[in-house]
Formats: C-alpha cells, sequence, structure tokens
C-alpha cells in the first residue's frame, strides 16, 4: 500500500463515519495483509525474500497506530471552536472576535497590549494579551515575517501603476530598455553567524566603523549586459549637469554601440533625473536588485575594509559577477514584479 493510498482510504473512511480506533485497525489489517502476501511469494527465491522482509518492516511502520493519530488530528478531526472564558459577557464573544479580526486586517503589527486597552474601553472587557493571541490564531491570523519594499511617495503611485499596467497590456519585454540607478555602498564585512565555544561572549563582539568608507556607484542593467559603471566620490553632490556629464561620458557612446538610436533609458524620479537641463539634455542627445546583490557580495564574500578594497570589490563584482544573463534574468523578472504592482496599485513590493 503506498503512502498516497493508505491517507486517501483514512479521508474516504473518516468521511464515512468511522472512529479512529476502527480506521487504526483497519490500516493495521492492511498492512498485515500486504506483508503476508510478499512474504508467501519469498519461498523460493532468497532474493525475493530479503526484499520482501524489508517490504513487511516498511508497509508495518508506514500505518502505525501513532501515523495515522497524527494523520486524522491535522486534517480530518474539526476542532471545537475557541471560546475565551475570561469574557463575562458571552453575547460579546462575536463582536469582540470580530473586532480582533478587523483591528489586525487594519494595522497588522498592532501590540497586543493596544487591542487589549481598546477591548477594555469599548466593551468593558478585561482580556490578557495571550486571550488576544488565540482570538486571533483562532480566526486564521497568524505570525510571520515581516518583509520590506523600497518606499514609493504617493505622488509617485500613479505613474507607477500606470507604467506597469502599460506594460503589462501590450507585453513589453524590455529588450531595448536600459534600467539605471544611484546607490550608496559602504564598506565593512558583515558576516551573519560566528562560531565560539559555549559562554565565549567576548569573541561574539565584532568592530563596526561608526563612520565606514562610502562610495556612491551609477550603473544600470540591459538585455545586452550592464552599462558602464561610474563611481562617485564622497562629497560631490549629483546634480542635474553632473548627471548629464555621467550620461555623456559613459551611457551615450555604450548604447549607441548597443542599440544604436533604438535604447530606451529607464529611470526613477530624482532630482537629478528630471530637472529641466535634464530633460533639454535627452532632447539633444528593475536595477534595485541588482545593488541588493552587489551589497550582498561585497558584505559575505569579499573583505572591504578601506576605500580602496571597496572600489575594487565593485569594480570586480560589476565586470565578473553581473554578466549578461544575469542582467537577463533580472529583465524576465520584471514582469513578475509589475504585476504585484498593479496588485498594490503603485505602492511598494517586496524585492
Amino acid at each position: 500500500m503506498s503512502e498516497r493510498t493508505w491517507q486517501d482510504k483514512v479521508a474516504s473512511w473518516s468521511e464515512e463515519g468511522f472512529s479512529a480506533a476502527e480506521i487504526v485497525n483497519k490500516c493495521m489489517q492492511i498492512g498485515k495483509t500486504v506483508s503476508f502476501s510478499l512474504f508467501a511469494l519469498s519461498i523460493s527465491h532468497s532474493l525475493v525474500l530479503r526484499l520482501s522482509v524489508r517490504c513487511f518492516y516498511s508497509l508495518r511502520f508506514q500505518v502505525s497506530k501513532s501515523r495515522v493519530l497524527r494523520l486524522l488530528k491535522k486534517k480530518y478531526v474539526v476542532k471545537k471552536a475557541y471560546t475565551p472564558s475570561s469574557i463575562v459577557d458571552k453575547h460579546k464573544i462575536g463582536p469582540i472576535f470580530k473586532f480582533v479580526f478587523d483591528s489586525y486586517l487594519e494595522d497588522n503589527q498592532k501590540e497586543g497590549s493596544k487591542v487589549v486597552e481598546e477591548i477594555n474601553a469599548l466593551f468593558g472587557e478585561k482580556l490578557s494579551p495571550n486571550i488576544v493571541k488565540r482570538i486571533r490564531e483562532a480566526q486564521g491570523l497568524g505570525s510571520d515575517g515581516v518583509r520590506y519594499g523600497h518606499s514609493v511617495r504617493m505622488v509617485n503611485r500613479p505613474p507607477r501603476l500606470a507604467f506597469c499596467t502599460h506594460h503589462l497590456s501590450v507585453g513589453t519585454m524590455f529588450t531595448h530598455h536600459v534600467f539605471t540607478d544611484e546607490s550608496m555602498v559602504q564598506a565593512g564585512k558583515r558576516g551573519r553567524f560566528c562560531y565560539v565555544l559555549k559562554g565565549d561572549t567576548s569573541s561574539r563582539v565584532k568592530p563596526r566603523y561608526k563612520h565606514p568608507p562610502q562610495l556612491m556607484v551609477w550603473g544600470g542593467i540591459s538585455w545586452e549586459g550592464a552599462t558602464p559603471l561610474v563611481l562617485i566620490r564622497k562629497g560631490r553632490n549629483v546634480d542635474g549637469p553632473v548627471y548629464q556629464s555621467m550620461l555623456h561620458s559613459s551611457y551615450l557612446k555604450w548604447a549607441e554601440k548597443k542599440y544604436g538610436d533604438n535604447a530606451v533609458l529607464v529611470q526613477d524620479n530624482a532630482r537629478c533625473h528630471i530637472s529641466a537641463s535634464t530633460r533639454d539634455f535627452f532632447q539633444r542627445a528593475g536595477v534595485q536588485m541588482v545593488w541588493a546583490l552587489m551589497k550582498q557580495w561585497l558584505r559575505y564574500k569579499k573583505r572591504t575594509n578601506t576605500l580602496k578594497d571597496l572600489e575594487d570589490g565593485i569594480n570586480e563584482w560589476w565586470s565578473t559577477k553581473l554578466t549578461k544573463e544575469l542582467c537577463r534574468k533580472l529583465i524576465l523578472r520584471m514582469q513578475k514584479q509589475m504585476k504585484k504592482v498593479v496588485e498594490k496599485q503603485g505602492g511598494p513590493v517586496y524585492d
């Protein structure tokens, strides 16, 4: 009897109204029947005998009493609805449950103590945070890790939504688009774990710079690979003219070589990108994940304690790790990300 078969039989017997004890007996009986039949076939051949003995033990353990009971308890036993005994007025149980559910739907990071205070003020019932937790879990609201997406200002959400909706509707594959952005990168190796002897707390402490070496980097990705990388020293303000000189010295020649006149530059709404002089410059003449991958590599794979180490590490990653294949993978991933943006009405999504 296979893994899937006996679980299906347990489900059907449970739906037919058999008790847990009866289902256990049926499973055990089927396990014995199958194993005995295999054992009978093994009399004439020693090899088949060894195989049948293995089958006997595996089948016997697969349909053990404890495993059947665990399956019944996990999937097929209807649990009794949770009714807190600490709620004095039983007529308030339903409204309190609804209030807790609505509170966490409105703010899913709300503290239990705050909900306790509101329940006391609205319903006159004194509950503990643990009771609120059980009420929340009884309605299917479990705890999960928070994921953060890039902040999107309210003024930028409509154009962001319009961009994604348009390109999803026309099926744009972004084979002629160049996605560019800037990011600040700082030096310093920060591992997640360390391995020390039990009780050795001092070895866990690692030095951390108060003002680590930093570099501003500008670059982009496209279907044909990465753009040239521009490193901007600390203290240099990236305004409209500086940004235009970066495009003129690093981007335009590369774009003309790769795409001719067919390249489409995609950038965010930073002031230097949308200034009047920058728009005039253009008339005349998904990259966040790239920065995340580069910073992760620098943080965990490369020692960058000085500004020179940081600069060498950035150039190494850009020239050796950011391949054409990785660029294309990140661009194809944008279809999935744009669907998330539409679902969130232009709001932040997890990268």
